[in-house]
């Protein structure tokens, strides 16, 4: 077996060539543990020239990312080839390892993750922002297009005219943020009559079937096998990476809207970013202040629409159609949550009016103010003590995974959070994705 080790920016990479047996992982053992200093936290391992991996080499490769784990490091594999690739599904660790596919993809990462971690020691020095009654931190993020693609036709939705045809099916890892209109079942005949809000985050997916239940349900899966499908009537997935990591504090116990969280982050946008559109997404883990909440009840498809013709927001038909829970509820609990919202104060003419108007299937219960519209929707967990948190996906998928699931649901602009740390993108482009792109049942 060849070892080559090579170190750029703090970040080690090791390049093995061989089978990595248990004879040979004994040998990359040896080496790892002569190579690794003790203020490394993050190492690549080039795998393009091991054609055969089995459990020992898992073993010496777990060893590594158990000891820098302890550090709040990791270890990042790339260039791994089929046979070794099979290897680590069969076993599941091929959720646990991050596995890129070039070296260069591997090592950006982990220069990225050196540099958030290198910030999170020095918080106190990032710029700080107060503005009503909440202090805003931020980490800027290296600068990065992000988007938004639309799955659906929001007209089918509001006047419930979704049919069979126009039901789409998306593999978990195709929208790891996203949110919209969907259910989970074996096909699209056992999932339409149910269809309610839904988000996908962390790695899971959590719906509120249309059944009469009011009972969230959801699935975590250890690896995408794209075996088992959502479906979905309409859905709005982020593309991209966060461009800033904002930490919240309400300095009340009330906490911050949600209408005045999105105000606060347009105003910082407008005087911090050159090339603001208008329209931003946020993921976050928050700690509540108090959830108002909406939704619908039925599943809009033409079987259920409504008699008189009209939108199942309008006057006559929104008390059968939607539910509203104006009394907050889960104060004091953990959300994970991802959205979206508009500036209405900001030139919105680089979109397309018709794809802003995609975003917004419920805008008459999200309209915040006179200057900004929401869509959102959150997954309340009991509490998970907060900390600043600059991976903030890691952290997602940790309370995702193992936190103790309490409700999830379409979340209103009154919502508050006492707490937050937020994933910012701040969106170029909002795109309908063509029907080749995704599976049509």
């Amino acid at each position: 077996m060849e070892i080559v080790s090579d170190r750029t920016d703090n970040i080690l990479t090791i390049s093995v060539s061989g089978r990595l047996d248990a004879f040979e992982a004994s040998q990359l053992d040896e080496a790892i543990k002569k190579l690794v200093a003790d203020d490394d936290f993050f190492v690549v391992i080039d795998m393009g020239n091991v054609p055969y991996l089995s459990s020992g080499g898992i073993r010496t490769l777990l060893a590594t990312e158990k000891m820098l784990k302890r550090r709040d490091g990791g270890v990042h594999l790339c260039n791994v080839n089929e046979y070794p690739r099979k290897v680590l599904e069969m076993a599941g660790f091929d959720q646990l390892f991050p596995i890129h596919s070039t070296k260069e993809q591997a090592f950006k990462r982990c220069v990225a993750l050196e540099a958030m971690r290198q910030a999170e020691k020095d918080w106190p020095h990032l710029p700080t922002y107060q503005n009503r009654g909440a202090q805003f931190t931020i980490f800027e993020s290296p600068s990065r297009e992000a988007m938004l693609k639309v799955v659906g036709n929001i007209s089918n939705t509001l006047f419930a005219q979704l049919e069979e045809g126009d039901i789409f099916s998306r593999r978990f890892s195709e929208t790891e943020y996203s949110i919209g209109l969907g259910a989970m079942g074996r096909d699209v005949k056992d999932c339409i009559h149910i269809l309610g809000e839904m988000i996908t985050i962390g790695g899971t997916m959590v719906c509120l079937p249309t059944n009469g239940s009011d009972t969230p349900d959801f699935l975590i899966p250890r690896r995408d096998t794209g075996e088992v499908m959502f479906y979905t009537g309409f859905n709005v997935a982020l593309s991209g990476e966060f461009n800033d990591i904002i930490a919240v504090e309400s300095e009340g116990d009330a906490g911050l809207t949600m209408n005045d969280l999105y105000t606060c982050i347009f105003e910082i946008a407008r005087g911090k970013k050159a090339g603001f559109r208008g329209v931003v997404s946020l993921a976050m883990i928050a700690d509540t202040g108090g959830v108002y909440s909406s939704g619908v009840k039925i599943s809009p498809i033409k079987e259920f629409a409504p008699e008189n013709g009209k939108s199942i927001m309008h006057e006559d038909n929104s008390d059968r159609w939607l539910d509203l829970n104006v009394v907050p509820k889960y104060q004091g609990k953990t959300m994970v949550s991802f959205g979206m919202g508009i500036d209405l104060t900001t030139d919105l003419s680089s979109f397309v009016k018709d794809a802003l108007d995609a975003l917004f299937y419920l805008p008459q219960v999200n309209i915040a103010n006179a200057n900004t519209l929401l869509h959102n929707h959150g997954v309340i967990f009991e509490h998970v003590p907060w900390k600043r948190q600059l991976n903030l996906d890691e952290e997602i998928k940790k309370i995702v995974t193992d936190g103790a699931f309490v409700d999830m649901r379409h979340l209103l602009g009154r919502t508050a959070i006492t707490r937050a740390t937020i994933g910012v993108s701040y969106i170029s482009d909002i795109v309908f994705e063509e029907a080749k792109n995704v599976s049509r049942q």
